[in-house]
């Protein structure tokens, strides 16, 4: 079991703010908060980005309110379509696709983790195959897709891996740092950024 232990104090956290390199797309959030640590790791993968492409940020800290506003209809849509699952069995399935605001929380709830995907300068993103937070099989970053999509979820898998972030398994636009998701990937016994509330 992976410790959490929260190693800044105080907590140092900035904004994202638009550029012409980096979109912030108003789909999931407005709030652009994140630790200065993980903001600095997408800016330097900025620099690395190939010519005529951008980053599109989508998400990135999530305070708990908001965690459970995102689990909760997914926990009931596997309810629904699984009437003989245990609740654990709904629990456990439910965590692939949102993580559980309880306990030890989200990456995304410890300011250390992004949801984000590549476009070009008008805006236009990348096809990386299925919609992002859907429910589907597709989602896997590894899962057999069309070779124009493979290249992009390897590029921007890529990307992220240069600068020391990890992607989550289950989710070709979750990147993160730090975080209980990080530490069990890169197979540390320690992670250094807890759940901010």
């Amino acid at each position: 079991m992976i410790k959490v232990v929260e190693r800044e104090d105080p907590v140092d956290m900035v904004e994202f703010v638009e550029s012409d390199r980096l979109f912030l797309n108003p789909l999931e959030t407005n709030d652009w908060r994140i630790r200065r640590v993980v903001r600095d790791k997408v800016l330097q993968a900025i620099d690395n980005l190939p010519d005529g492409l951008c980053f599109m940020l989508f998400d990135a800290f999530r305070t708990r309110e908001r965690q459970w506003e995102l689990w909760n209809p997914v926990f009931k849509t596997i309810t629904n379509d699984n009437p003989n699952w245990s609740k654990d069995q709904v629990y456990t399935e439910a965590s692939r696709w949102v993580a559980p605001p309880d306990g030890t929380g989200s990456g995304h709830q410890a300011g250390a983790a992004i949801d984000i995907k590549l476009a070009y300068p008008n805006r236009e993103e990348l096809d990386f195959g299925g919609t992002m937070k859907g429910l589907s099989g597709v989602a896997p970053t590894a899962w057999p897709v069309a070779p124009e999509i493979r290249k992009n979820r390897d590029l921007l898998v890529k990307l992220m891996h240069d600068v020391g972030m990890v992607n989550y398994p289950d989710e070709w636009w979750h990147f993160s740092y730090g975080d209980r998701l990080w530490a069990e990937i890169t197979g540390r016994e320690e992670a250094f950024f807890a759940p901010l509330e």
